[in-house]
């Protein structure tokens, strides 16, 4: 959707800070959920990643981008509106040591860190997750916290120990701000460590995990919120100064949010850096149908979150991009659109940083088989797009067993939204409608709208309909040609997975 000019912007506004892998966002909302025009701020960064796996954040320079982007917004406002209140939408399963006077101790972990894949061996071993997972809604996984610590313990002990409080990034900033933190039930399910049925953290999990329940934030609802900047940010920030502050929600909870998928009739497809596929529906009724393979995370008190994710998406663009030979994008997009499906005779495992939905290998590899002299850079590019497809698909079969057929899925993030070629394949492995969505920030969107929803402006998160875009029909002939691919790639992971580590949902 197109921003609304400030003059035609209805208060009261509420500021969003979107923390992705790759880049923060800072913008503004009006009380209809819509961006206001000229109130962004964009900073972009990447992540340090090592060869061993290895993808953290530095806290304080994250902080310093934090501040960066609220001074811009808050310089092109220059007081013509007050904010009634600051969200925050937030990649989820980060997390950083901090010592007993709130500094860093470690960067923060990222989800797409697998250092701590032989942790999560250990800990099936010596553990059933079975019931843990049926509490939790996360399997073993390197991406969640329980392996995460483990790893801490073992490998930095010293720093494990002195360790007053392990919080994300944007409880960092929070702490920064207020003094203290909190984190709310949607982020703190991305953890593996929230019990969904009573809310609140996990007991056996914090004792294998080997941490107190006081080095965790306090757990907030959707509705809870902070008042009183530090001096020194009331100051620096006066329109600021009287706004409710929310702990961060998980960027795919408000995603579902902002891209209108607020329950099971519509399915969201989202792929930024990463990707994911979910559904909205109660978190009573979504544990019970959990699909062995799937997750369930947070919306809120009442409404879970069911769904896989995939930790490559974008990100195998940006690889792309960097090392091989490119065209312009305008050209490479026409030939992609123009290739026939699974003509390139190339078959590809998308693990560029592990496998997450739904087999878990942590520290699976990125594959390709079926390349010769003749393969072109395009083909390349088509194959790895249909291999992203294909384990969308695997994840889609698993939330079909859960819920009805849906009335469309809608695809969102920068890297889907600006590839029809890769939406029309994506329709055509599904075969089911796909529909690209109108919002070009449906996780910001979405944290507005909760934001909204909390003060008392709208009473329901459908009562402001989203923007749809086109929506691409799927081709029978294809999906049938993609069908016999999918069962190529599923050889393939057999062949090369079943000899890795036992599956941690086995």
């Amino acid at each position: 959707m197109a921003a609304v000019s400030l003059s035609n912007a209805r208060a009261p506004f509420i500021l969003v800070i979107d923390i992705g892998t790759s880049s923060l966002r800072a913008m503004v909302y009006d009380a209809n959920a819509h961006e206001v025009e000229n109130l962004i701020a964009r900073r972009k960064y990447q992540p340090d990643t090592t060869d061993d796996g290895g993808s953290t954040l530095d806290a304080r320079v994250m902080f310093e981008v934090f501040t960066s982007a609220v001074d811009e917004v808050v310089s092109r406002a220059q007081n013509k509106i007050e904010i009634a209140a600051v969200a925050a939408s937030s990649l989820a399963s980060n997390v950083l040591a901090l010592d007993a006077q709130g500094e860093p101790l470690t960067p923060a972990f990222l989800y797409a860190d697998t250092r701590n894949a032989r942790a999560v061996e250990q800990l099936r071993v010596a553990y059933d997750w079975v019931p843990i997972y049926a509490r939790t809604g996360c399997p073993l996984h390197t991406a969640y916290l329980p392996a995460r610590f483990l790893y801490l313990r073992e490998t930095q002990p010293e720093i494990f120990s002195r360790a007053a409080q392990f919080v994300s990034l944007h409880e960092y900033f929070l702490q920064k701000l207020f003094g203290r933190a909190a984190v709310s039930l949607s982020f703190a399910a991305w953890t593996g460590m929230l019990n969904h049925a009573n809310n609140d953290w996990d007991e056996a999990v914090l004792n294998i995990a080997g941490i107190k329940r006081t080095q965790l934030s306090p757990l907030y609802s959707a509705r809870g919120s902070f008042e009183g900047l530090r001096a020194e940010f009331a100051t620096r920030w006066g329109m600021l100064a009287r706004a409710v502050w929310y702990p961060a929600l998980g960027d795919g909870a408000v995603a579902n949010i902002g891209s209108g998928c607020v329950d099971e009739t519509r399915v969201a497809v989202t792929v930024g850096t990463s990707g994911a596929m979910r559904v909205v529906l109660n978190a009573a009724e979504g544990l019970n149908k959990l699909p062995r393979g799937l997750w369930m995370y947070r919306v809120d008190e009442r409404d879970g979150l069911v769904g896989g994710s995939l930790t490559d998406g974008g990100s195998i663009f940006a690889y792309f991009t960097r090392h091989l030979q490119m065209l312009e994008r305008e050209t490479l997009e026409r030939e992609l659109a123009e290739m026939s499906p699974d003509a390139h005779g190339l078959t590809m495992l998308p693990f560029f940083a592990g496998e997450r939905s739904p087999g878990y290998h942590g520290d699976a590899r990125a594959t390709l088989t079926g390349w010769n002299l003749n393969t072109s850079v395009v083909e390349m590019w088509r194959a790895a797009l249909e291999a992203v497809a294909y384990r969308f698909a695997a994840i889609y079969d698993l939330l079909r067993t859960a819920i009805p057929q849906p009335r469309e899925i809608v695809a969102s993030g920068g890297a889907l939204l600006h590839s029809p070629a890769w939406i029309q394949i994506l329709a055509d492995v599904l075969n089911v409608p796909v529909t690209a969505s109108g919002e070009d920030e449906a996780s910001a969107r979405g944290a507005a709208l909760m934001a909204l929803r909390a003060l008392g402006v709208i009473q329901s998160l459908d009562e402001l309909p989203a923007t749809l875009g086109e929506t691409y029909l799927p081709r029978a002939e294809h999906f049938e040609i993609y069908a016999r691919a999918r069962k190529r790639q599923e050889s393939l992971y057999h062949l090369i997975l079943d000899s890795s580590p036992p599956n941690p949902l086995s």
